[in-house]
């Protein structure tokens, strides 16, 4: 039985974010963006009404994409406000604490591999201009932020090895995500079994070598 159509903004608000919502749950489980229709009929709801929030597949994602990334940003703020002045045992303080928060959210990093091959593509100018704009303004914002906890760095140098610590992660996340195929030979070919590597291991000693030698 199909849902009577949200009047209030409220209700408009509420079944806007229930798409998105699903688009979560369904990209998790199905590992690939999810057709329209999936996501209409997992919500009771006919396809066109999606429409009437989002008007692509991309846009839907991309929203989720955002929400994602306002999550990670709030832990973020959070872990650069806990962490010792020292450079050392913040560089070490914050690879743990932000490889922690990645695994907390299992659709970031997927979501983000296909930013700009696929989701950027097909999104309208406003729509593109504001996730940009959300970026941008959260970048400064924990620059900043991270510039007045350890005074051996300026806010723009801050800003810059949050920068880079997100496209290390994105690179190394992306170099480590082998297909089933390739598992199994990794596994049985005792040469090249030094490829298979734990992401979370890794990009933990991957930030902290990062944050070192930029906070020196």
């Amino acid at each position: 039985m199909m849902k009577q159509n949200a009047m209030t903004d409220a209700a408009k608000l509420q079944r806007r974010q229930d798409f998105i919502i699903t688009a979560h749950r369904l990209f998790l489980q199905q590992q690939r963006l999810p057709a329209v229709a999936d996501i209409a009929a997992d919500t009771g709801l006919a396809k066109g009404t999606v429409y009437r929030y989002f008007r692509s597949k991309e846009e839907i994602f991309i929203a989720l994409l955002q929400a994602e990334f306002a999550t990670l940003f709030d832990a973020l703020s959070d872990i650069i406000s806990a962490l010792p002045a020292a450079p050392a045992k913040a560089a070490a303080g914050f690879a743990s604490a932000y490889c922690q928060q990645l695994q907390q959210l299992p659709a970031l990093l997927p979501l983000a591999a296909m930013l700009n091959a696929v989701l950027e593509h097909k999104l309208a100018l406003p729509v593109l201009k504001q996730f940009k704009q959300m970026l941008a303004g959260a970048l400064t914002q924990l620059g900043q932020q991270l510039a007045a906890k350890i005074k051996v760095i300026s806010a723009e140098q801050a800003a810059d090895l949050l920068l880079h610590s997100y496209g290390l992660t994105l690179g190394l996340w992306q170099t480590l995500q082998y297909p089933p195929a390739v598992q199994v030979l990794l596994q049985q070919e005792p040469e090249l079994q030094s490829l298979q590597r734990d992401f979370a291991t890794e990009l933990t000693q991957a930030i902290n070598r990062l944050w070192l030698g930029a906070l020196r």
